[in-house]
């Protein structure tokens, strides 16, 4: 069993050990081994954390495994006859000599990073939230602790009662969070709400906070770097802007697969954390959460999948046909099988939200958004989301579905917990994107010799000679800065189109899955090949 956790993450009492991984709320660690003498198995569900943990106990005979809530620490698994490994890492030697696991591989091409459970392994299988693992020679025990459901019969209090109690709940879930913890507290600050209401939330307490924001080229002036200024100017907040991209690109694509393992997207600002890295930075603060479900009722399932980024494998237009003529079938037919499984799961609920919410809380944090936190940030710093408490989220699971809705009882509670949050109004672009079809034509030729050159394992699905018949078929747009305009003009009437205004005035506007750009393809398999060869291993 290995975790990559420090040694002070180890406890002991007699004949009970346990490693983990992450951290525990309200209770130090002894006080959770007395929590599973009482209680057994089920002993997490008594107190709050993000965490993974391995717990041995001698007197029992019982190895357990345990996931917390929402999947923020990950442990992945793999069998070999009786032998069981069993590690926080992805890249541990046993799972990396593997064969490509071909369902984990097309959810990788198709959505960015493998989604249900899937890892790019054969036989390596990520173990599931909210849940404690008896490991049994050649195999692994589940069972749910937290099953995260809404409840039969809604909270029917009048809203402003429910503001009211959530208001409290995010207050305390900060105050809980920041206790004990000593030098300052980061916040990485954009320009929606939900980095704003930690923002407020953690200001409230008195903290020393710092606040930072990704910055790329030019930026217009609602931007979220812009915004995020004048948010950190408001609060009083040290705030400081960080390179997203530097412009190494062999670099990015070299960090992102040696850091993001092949389980996370690819990361746009891999460089700034890669600069955040070397500034002691101990406690960051994130805005994750699972309060905004669409604005109105999804009733067709697969706008939910493609609204939660679960794209079928279509979306690779032409894409596919780069890939093996051998191989493309097989890849298809095994994302297919699992996009049905996920669908399955959601379609056993009526009601639309609790299906978006099934795939906001089953696939969207635990396989999309989590990893993504804890192999970049998480690195070097301990990642809190006070969201995403414990509390929070029992308070969330007994609400009237409607008050989702486009975050609205969640924001209602944010304007009243503070005013004067919104006098900087939201952003409207992310302004830290690089031009990434761009940079792929810059460094062509250095792609092609330094990452497409040897062999790969990738190879057998992906020829060599296909990701260069990509990389060519790239273009600079003739209209340079006129192509971006238009990018944005579309961006902002496609908002539109998806408001409450644009609804009344065109109806509702059907979701559908864009297609997968050669760019972003590119950079999904670049960072593959990276992942397979030497540079990616360092």
């Amino acid at each position: 069993m290995t975790l990559d956790a420090a040694p002070a993450s180890v406890v002991r009492q007699p004949g009970l050990t346990a490693v983990m991984k992450g951290q525990v709320y309200d209770l130090d660690a002894q006080g959770m081994l007395t929590l599973y003498r009482q209680h057994g198995p089920n002993f997490a569900r008594r107190f709050d954390g993000a965490f993974a943990l391995v717990l041995f106990d001698e007197a029992q005979s019982v190895v357990l495994a345990v996931t917390d809530r929402v999947g923020s620490h990950k442990l992945y698994v793999a069998h070999a006859g009786e032998r069981v490994t069993l590690s926080t890492r992805p890249d541990h030697p046993e799972f990396t000599g593997r064969p490509y696991n071909l369902a984990g591989l097309a959810s990788v091409l198709v959505t960015g990073s493998p989604l249900n459970g899937l890892t790019l392994h054969e036989g390596v299988q990520t173990l599931s939230r909210a849940s404690s693992y008896r490991v049994e020679p050649g195999g692994m025990v589940q069972q749910p602790y937290w099953e995260g459901q809404m409840a039969q019969g809604p909270d029917t209090r009048p809203e402003a009662e429910l503001r009211e109690e959530l208001a409290e709940l995010l207050k305390r879930s900060v105050r809980r969070r920041v206790e004990g913890l000593k030098g300052p507290v980061h916040l990485s600050l954009s320009g929606g709400h939900d980095s704003r209401g930690v923002l407020s939330l953690l200001a409230a307490t008195g903290r020393d906070l710092h606040t930072f924001s990704y910055t790329q080229g030019s930026q217009p002036a609602r931007s979220d770097t812009r915004v995020a200024d004048a948010l950190a100017a408001q609060y009083g907040t040290r705030h400081e802007h960080i390179q997203a991209y530097q412009g190494d690109l062999l670099a990015t694509l070299r960090r992102n697969a040696a850091w993001g393992h092949g389980v996370t997207n690819f990361c746009d600002e891999v460089d700034a954390w890669d600069t955040l890295e070397g500034q002691s930075i101990t406690d960051l603060f994130t805005g994750d959460q699972m309060f905004e479900m669409h604005a109105y009722p999804l009733t067709d399932l697969s706008e939910q999948l493609i609204k939660r980024h679960i794209e079928p494998f279509s979306t690779l237009g032409s894409l596919a046909n780069r890939l093996n003529p051998g191989v493309s079938p097989v890849l298809e037919s095994a994302w297919t099988a699992e996009v049905e499984t996920i669908r399955a799961s959601a379609a056993r609920f009526a009601d639309p939200f609790q299906q978006e919410l099934v795939l906001v809380a089953d696939q969207l944090l635990p396989y999309r958004l989590l990893p993504w936190r804890e192999r970049y940030a998480g690195r070097f710093a301990r990642i809190h989301s006070p969201y995403l408490d414990a509390a929070v989220l029992d308070f969330l699971y007994r609400l009237p579905p409607d008050t989702l809705a486009g975050k609205r009882l969640f924001v209602d509670t944010l304007r009243e917990l503070d005013p004067a949050l919104y006098t900087v109004p939201l952003a409207r672009s992310q302004g830290y994107e690089a031009d990434w079809n761009a940079e792929l034509i810059k460094h062509r030729e250095a792609i092609k010799e330094e990452l497409i050159s040897g062999p790969s394992r990738l190879d057998a699905v992906i020829p060599p000679e296909a990701i260069r018949g990509v990389l060519d078929t790239l273009t600079v747009t003739a209209d340079g800065g006129r192509s971006k305009l238009k990018q944005q003009v579309r961006q902002t009437l496609g908002t539109f189109r998806h408001s409450e205004m644009g609804r009344k005035i065109f109806g509702l506007a059907p979701l559908k899955a864009p297609p997968i750009t050669p760019a972003t393809w590119l950079l999904r398999v670049l960072t593959l090949r990276a992942l397979d060869g030497d540079t990616g291993r360092r």
